[in-house]
């Protein structure tokens, strides 16, 4: 293993990752995926495995490479300083599944990492939080979202953000009225002295989805993949004097391996909505490259390239989970039948 400046272990060789970049420089990865492929990752909900229950969710690969489980629990609290928002809570658990992270100070340091990244693009996108209010200034719906990553081989950030968004589509909300105490029905309520009382009704038929699900976005990395070419150069009037320089240029790839992602210079990482607008964005440095000439610094020309390519992405990842959320309702009371994301 190489043992990096920042003192991350490497677990592939030089020469590993030298056969990686010219693989993404032909556009035929070590998988056999262009560059701008997605793997066959599938997606579970509730209507398509018996274990899942509402507002839960499991992404995973074929041959375990990737299985991340995703469960929304709701509860009604009283919202502080009368605030007229629901709450939405995140929380990230990974189990020590790579070798690099088998120390669990490691393994805190990326959990902290994966939340605070999608804290910032993912969450204040999900939903309009007025729809999580019940009684405003009294009671608000708040949603705790758990992330368990059993095993993630790359892509974690953009994995676990389809998760999240799997299972928010599955979330149903119950229905809540507020009742009113004996003496109140005449009007005569005091607001000093308001009922706290509600009822909630436990039929799952008249549940709640709540409004903008449908609009929640999901997280797409274009990674910064270096190349470093020697253009060989002739001075004028002297044939026999030449020079090299070294010019560097960068290859992009999405859905990045475990082995892919050590080989970035930089990745990119942004929350994309439904309609193809660009939520947030967040630059990930070059800490986990090789060469040390390397700096990660981003053309301008080159941001405009990896904006398309994300948005590219996004859409044929939201058209994946479409038809996969087609085929699970198709399905539904069929046991042990899997659905392509």
């Amino acid at each position: 293993k190489q043992q990096l400046d920042s003192g991350t272990a490497m677990s592939i060789s030089p020469s590993e990752i030298s056969f990686i970049r010219q693989s993404c420089a032909a556009d035929y990865r070590i998988d056999g995926r262009s560059n701008l492929q997605h793997r066959p990752y599938m997606l579970l909900s509730p209507s398509s495995s018996p274990i899942l229950s509402n507002g839960s969710s499991r992404l995973f690969l074929p041959g375990s490479t990737t299985d991340i489980l995703c469960s929304i629990k709701a509860e009604l609290v009283h919202p502080p300083f009368r605030s007229t928002d629901g709450a939405i809570d995140l929380n990230v658990d990974i189990l020590p599944y790579m070798p690099n992270l088998t120390d669990r100070k490691d393994i805190r340091n990326k959990e902290m990492e994966v939340s605070s990244m999608l804290t910032h693009l993912l969450l204040p996108h999900l939903l309009d939080r007025n729809v999580l209010v019940v009684l405003e200034g009294r009671f608000v719906w708040r949603l705790n979202i758990d992330i368990m990553v059993v095993h993630c081989d790359g892509n974690l950030i953009d994995a676990c953000s389809i998760a999240v968004r799997g299972a928010m589509q599955n979330l149903r909300l119950p229905f809540v009225v507020a009742v009113q105490k004996v003496g109140e029905e005449n009007g005569n309520r005091d607001p000093k002295r308001a009922s706290d009382e509600i009822m909630v009704d436990g039929d799952i038929a008249n549940s709640i989805i709540p409004d903008g699900v449908v609009n929640c976005p999901i997280i797409i990395t274009v990674c910064l993949i270096p190349l470093t070419t020697v253009a060989v150069s002739q001075d004028e009037g002297n044939n026999s004097s030449r020079f090299a320089k070294k010019k560097q240029e960068n290859v992009m790839i999405v859905d990045p391996s475990k082995q892919e992602e050590e080989c970035a210079s930089t990745k990119i990482i942004m929350s994309i909505d439904t309609l193809g607008n660009i939520c947030g964005v967040q630059k990930y440095g070059s800490s986990s490259v090789l060469n040390a000439n390397v700096s990660g610094n981003i053309d301008f020309g080159m941001l405009s390239q990896i904006q398309a390519v994300a948005v590219s992405s996004s859409a044929s990842a939201f058209a994946m989970i479409k038809k996969n959320h087609l085929d699970a309702d198709t399905s539904a009371g069929k046991s042990n039948e899997y659905n392509n994301f």
